[in-house]
């Protein structure tokens, strides 16, 4: 599967699987777009229906927030996947083994902008903001970009990471294991 070329059919289910999930996914944000908050409204939001596809879920802002978002990483995703795909098929350069790849890119979109998402709301943000607080065309945006840059949002990720989380600096003093190398959790 891997030095082969794609295929005709390879790639055609590809694209129509693509343009479908591109379809559904526009259908499902202008479905559950939040609606804007009721400035009248005291306590918390009541939900309300929305009709997504074949499904009509009593949804709240929130929910409709985290659907959104999840759509928009997807999108995102399917548009650095759809160029990707038609350089690559007019280019002759397209191989059966990245077929997998273009397929689930849009999952892979769609999770990392939820956990970015996940990671603004939580920490990031001001943590007193309710639903009604948050801009879902500013979230939006914000979902689409990680979407279309998932391998540098993860390279991004990875590098604050491992500077926020850079192992401790170990003891000249570790307990000696078995092996003659030392416990990295043996020190005393």
């Amino acid at each position: 599967m891997g030095e082969t070329d794609a295929g005709t059919r390879d790639i055609l289910v590809l694209a129509v699987f693509l343009l479908l999930l591109t379809i559904a996914l526009g259908v499902v944000l202008v479905q559950t777009w939040p609606p804007p908050p009721d400035p009248t409204a005291t306590g918390p939001e009541p939900a309300t229906r929305a009709r997504v596809l074949f499904w009509s879920p009593s949804l709240t802002r929130e929910t409709r927030l985290f659907i959104v978002i999840l759509a928009t990483g997807a999108v995102g995703a399917l548009i650095h996947t759809l160029r990707s795909l038609y350089e690559y098929v007019g280019n002759r350069l397209l191989r059966r083994s990245w077929v997998l790849m273009y397929a689930v890119e849009p999952f892979v979109g769609s999770a990392l902008a939820l956990v970015v998402y996940l990671v603004l709301r939580g920490g990031l943000t001001t943590t007193l903001a309710s639903s009604s607080d948050i801009n879902p065309y500013g979230v939006t945006a914000a979902a689409a970009l990680v979407g279309m840059f998932s391998r540098q949002t993860v390279e991004k990720l990875l590098a604050v990471f491992e500077t926020l989380l850079a192992p401790a600096e170990r003891s000249a003093d570790r307990i000696p294991t078995r092996d003659g190398g030392s416990d990295p959790g043996g020190e005393r």
